[in-house]
């Protein structure tokens, strides 16, 4: 794995050889720093193609719906414009994380394979499968 980004709230590392970016959240969403991590992840994006995530919220707290403007009209968009296909988000019992992943897969879901999880085994396990089945450029 290759180190990315991290801050007091998550990391990013990136797997090369399938081509996916594992990203962990920790404590209490805090917007400036959701969108200063996914920002560094957006660069890295422009010169490494990203065709998978996982994101694990089962450490997260609280809503990240401060965030989702940035998300829907920055992170996305610039992640798929650079390759991303499938994306698998990995939620804990925490309602407001449940709510805003929930929100946040009403808005994007439909621009790719989007599936949200309760562990990060089944994350995983689905994204090797859809490593296959995607139609790659």
């Amino acid at each position: 794995m290759v180190h990315i980004y991290e801050n007091k709230y998550g990391k990013a590392e990136y797997d090369p050889a399938t081509k996916t970016v594992h990203t962990q959240y920790v404590g209490v969403a805090i917007t400036e720093s959701i969108i200063d991590f996914l920002s560094m992840i957006i660069l890295y994006s422009e010169k490494h193609r990203i065709e998978h995530g996982i994101t694990n919220l089962t450490q997260m707290k609280g809503t990240f719906t401060a965030a989702m403007d940035f998300l829907e009209n920055e992170f996305y968009p610039k992640l798929i414009q650079n390759g991303l296909l499938t994306y698998a988000m990995v939620v804990s019992g925490d309602i407001f994380t449940k709510f805003a992943a929930d929100q946040l897969t009403k808005k994007i879901g439909g621009t790719l394979d989007w599936q949200v999880f309760e562990s990060l085994q089944e994350a995983e396990k689905w994204t090797k499968t859809m490593m296959g089945a995607v139609n790659v450029e």
